[in-house]
């Protein structure tokens, strides 16, 4: 089955993850920079990435059109990181997220990500709402949901911990 591109942007397109991302996904996990403000901080090592990668691939049947993607430059066809819309929190919110390896930080392709995905999530999927949020601590990630037009509605206990919490409703 041919692996499926959700969306392109100027520099990126985000397509289903395979097996082949293994390797990029399990550094960018596994990198404790990267998860400092990802849940409890915690690392993924192999065995943990076995089992995350197969629920990765998995979600995009049992969730049309949701799902986490690796997130490619297209010029140079490689993996920058991981982007998508999934449930928030096991709520029926549904959020853009975005985790990217630390040598490709402070390159705008959260934002040029994030941006994409709220174009996909309004006018694709027929969303009305997008939210999103990020450990109270964690000033990049909430600069991006600033930069993509997202406000900050409050403080939530989420994800195991304090989490910034934004929202964007679809412009009439």
């Amino acid at each position: 089955m041919p692996i499926k591109t959700i969306l392109e942007t100027s520099r990126l397109f985000l397509r289903e993850i395979q097996t082949e991302d293994f390797d990029d996904l399990l550094r960018m996990n596994s990198d404790p920079q990267v998860m400092k403000y990802i849940g409890d901080g915690s690392t993924r090592d192999h065995a943990q990435m076995v089992k995350e990668l197969d629920m990765l691939m998995t979600h995009y049947t049992r969730k049309p059109g949701l799902g986490i993607w690796a997130t490619i430059l297209k010029d140079s066809n490689t993996f920058v990181g991981a982007s998508g819309l999934v449930h928030y929190d096991n709520t029926p919110e549904i959020e853009v997220g975005y985790r990217m390896l630390k040598e490709h930080w402070n390159n705008g392709y959260a934002t040029e990500a994030s941006l994409g995905l709220l174009k996909y999530g309004f006018s694709s999927l027929g969303l009305k709402k997008i939210v999103s949020s990020a450990h109270v601590d964690n000033k990049p990630s909430r600069r991006v949901m600033e930069k993509i037009g997202m406000q900050h509605i409050d403080i939530r206990f989420h994800y195991g911990c304090l989490q910034a919490y934004y929202e964007i409703e679809v412009k009439k």
